[in-house]
């Protein structure tokens, strides 16, 4: 097959990446369970379409090399924060009654630990296929542009695993995917941000999986909530969507230019 050149790559990939998770979606079932898994697969396909699956420069992109302490912690931080700030508001509203024993405390700290670690396992397919092989072919567009390309992708290969095998999110209306869109590009900008300051991509992965671990966690908290609790503190509420939102404009502002991955690409 031809080479394709970034942007063609990018394009087979995208292509590639909502076909697969809406034709699972409609099998449904067990078909559904690697869903995760299917950026990645879609990466692998692109580069075996180019004869290039087993090319050690072809994989370069997904810099998949451990990454330094300013990697790991904000990908950490960064999510605890937004996440828990949503639950405090919550409860300071009175739409959430919150607990937790001390004799807890410990077993709770440690369940977090092992969930966050579980959660990035299963981001990996997410992260490798987004942040280690789209982003590279988009970073040339600059930060703005590859975060709202990575973002609305992200975004609209959630559809069919919320509205069709109802494994996300079920009973989700229509009007959910405007704050779940808003949040997802401005969480694309945050793991973009991580992968391109770091050169790696795991602390993408480390983040996506601390998003999802510590809202799990946050939810066994509750003990009483009114309707108004997702609205307000859930994944895509108000107070965490805002401010994944001041997160993703402070990176746009204050944050260096790029200098692009290292990426094997067609010419």
């Amino acid at each position: 097959m031809r080479r394709l050149g970034r942007r063609g790559e990018a394009a087979l990939f995208a292509v590639l990446a909502l076909g697969l998770g809406l034709a699972t979606s409609i099998l449904g079932g067990r078909f559904v369970d690697p869903y995760g898994w299917i950026p990645l697969a879609a990466a692998v396909v692109v580069l075996a379409l180019g004869g290039r699956a087993l090319s050690r420069a072809a994989w370069s992109g997904f810099a998949a090399r451990p990454a330094g302490l300013r990697g790991w912690v904000p990908a950490i931080a960064i999510p605890t924060v937004v996440l828990t700030s949503g639950y405090v508001a919550a409860w300071g509203l009175g739409v959430v009654k919150l607990g937790l024993q001390a004799t807890s405390v410990p077993i709770f700290a440690a369940t977090t630990v092992l969930i966050v670690g579980a959660g990035s396992l299963e981001a990996i397919g997410e992260e490798f296929g987004w942040r280690g092989f789209l982003l590279p072919r988009l970073v040339g567009y600059g930060r703005v542009r590859a975060g709202l390309a990575s973002g609305l992708l992200w975004a609209f290969w959630h559809v069919p695993l919320i509205y069709i095998a109802a494994a996300y999110h079920g009973g989700a209306d229509p009007l959910y995917m405007v704050p779940f869109t808003i949040t997802i590009v401005a969480m694309s900008f945050v793991a973009n941000e991580l992968r391109v300051a770091s050169g790696s991509t795991w602390p993408a992965v480390v983040f996506h999986g601390a998003h999802n671990g510590i809202w799990f966690q946050l939810q066994a908290l509750v003990v009483g909530s009114a309707g108004t609790l997702d609205g307000i503190g859930g994944e895509s509420g108000i107070v965490p969507m805002t401010l994944y939102v001041l997160v993703a404009l402070w990176i746009v502002v204050s944050r260096p230019a790029w200098r692009a991955p290292e990426v094997d690409h067609p010419a």
